[in-house]
């Protein structure tokens, strides 16, 4: 996870530069607009991004996937730049309430040393049918979404929507793109298979071990596997799902500047834990890391505790200044305060701000130099 890859850095002794440094190092062959890049690169989800390409470092399976998704993107940009944003933000809602689903799917985490063969199987297959249904499913939509607007200039999303998830598979593949991510190899399954089996319950194991598959409407098909073949596959599953998931990250972090300015989002309830989490991500790029939380109905205070011990104290008084604004939008309360502890342990100081401040700057209607004139320091 990246969290304990950070924090094993930090303790390495790099900085948050050499951090980032290496985000950009990674990620740089595929964005074109190296702006973006640098502005993005400690983002909670470009970080994860990163450590995405270092999990799967071995696996090039992962970064074809990945490359192949961006095409899909960047080949509808060129061509549809207008009506490729209106479909992603069509899709906003519905992607953000993905990522709320899918928080609870990452922290329940696969024992796959369970000795219950029976118990074992139906976590593996619940997991694969969790990610395919949750993650996979509205990106493949929304790409199939894309290919339709290049061929015939215009589409209609919502019908895509109501399609079967097999069916907008095979027209993505009919198109002769995103095959080897959406087609499991050597079974020579769909992702769809997949999911259809996970979800009908369409398995079951005999007492020598081997798993029997069923798929398939109007001809049924049978597959036969070991667990480890079971698992193999699982893994090949959710690595397709994640290089889908990090390609349209990376290209939204690309290209968003371009995105029309009178674009009207929906506003989305993002889950409080998911919000944590990726302020715990960022203040860990930044060498920071976040332990008690205190709130209230009025009130947010937090422990921000330094992972380095060779930076100018008052710089990082400064810093865990600047972090109230991330602090507001994290729990936003009337009152935040961060107790900024040293890497000795020792408590140094606590910065604080008035909620209605930080939402100010926040909305743009004060710039952040605002900021500076507002918050408190106090011993």
């Amino acid at each position: 996870m990246i969290e304990e890859m950070l924090i094993d850095i930090a303790e390495r002794g790099y900085s948050p530069q050499d951090i980032k440094g290496a985000v950009i190092n990674v990620l740089q062959p595929f964005f074109d607009n190296m702006e973006s890049l640098n502005q993005y690169a400690c983002e909670s989800q470009l970080l994860s991004a990163f450590e995405f390409f270092i999990r799967y470092h071995y696996e090039s399976e992962f970064e074809h996937g990945v490359k192949l998704v961006l095409d899909c993107y960047k080949n509808a940009y060129r061509e549809q730049k207008q009506e490729l944003w209106n479909v992603v933000i069509s899709t906003y809602s519905i992607m953000a309430e993905d990522d709320n689903k899918m928080w609870s799917v990452r922290h329940n985490k696969l024992d796959l040393h369970n000795n219950d063969m029976y118990e074992k199987m139906m976590q593996i297959f619940q997991r694969i049918g969790d990610v395919l249904e949750i993650s996979v499913k509205h990106i493949i939509q929304e790409i199939y979404a894309l290919v339709f607007l290049q061929d015939k200039g215009y589409v209609d999303y919502e019908k895509i929507r109501k399609q079967d998830f097999g069916v907008v598979i095979n027209n993505v593949i009919t198109k002769g793109i995103l095959q080897p991510v959406l087609v499991t190899e050597p079974s020579g399954m769909k992702l769809s298979d997949w999911r259809n089996i996970a979800y009908h319950h369409t398995y079951s194991i005999d007492n020598t071990g081997s798993i029997k598959c069923t798929y398939g409407k109007a001809n049924k098909n049978v597959v036969v596997l070991s667990m480890q073949e079971l698992e193999n596959y699982a893994h090949k599953i959710i690595r397709s799902a994640n290089a889908l998931y990090i390609g349209r990250c990376i290209f939204l972090f690309d290209y968003i500047d371009s995105m029309p300015q009178n674009s009207v989002i929906e506003t989305v309830s993002v889950r409080q834990n998911l919000c944590c989490e990726q302020f715990k991500i960022g203040l860990l790029s930044q060498e920071f890391m976040l332990g008690n939380v205190e709130l209230s109905g009025e009130k947010v205070e937090i422990d921000i505790h330094d992972l380095s011990s060779d930076k100018e104290v008052g710089g990082r008084i400064i810093h865990c200044a600047q972090l109230l604004l991330n602090t507001w939008f994290t729990w936003k309360r009337k009152e935040v305060s961060i107790n900024y502890f040293a890497k000795s342990g020792e408590r140094v100081c606590c910065v604080s701000v008035e909620g209605e401040i930080c939402k100010e700057i926040l909305e743009g209607k004060k710039e952040k130099a605002y900021l500076a004139e507002k918050f408190h320091i106090t011993e």
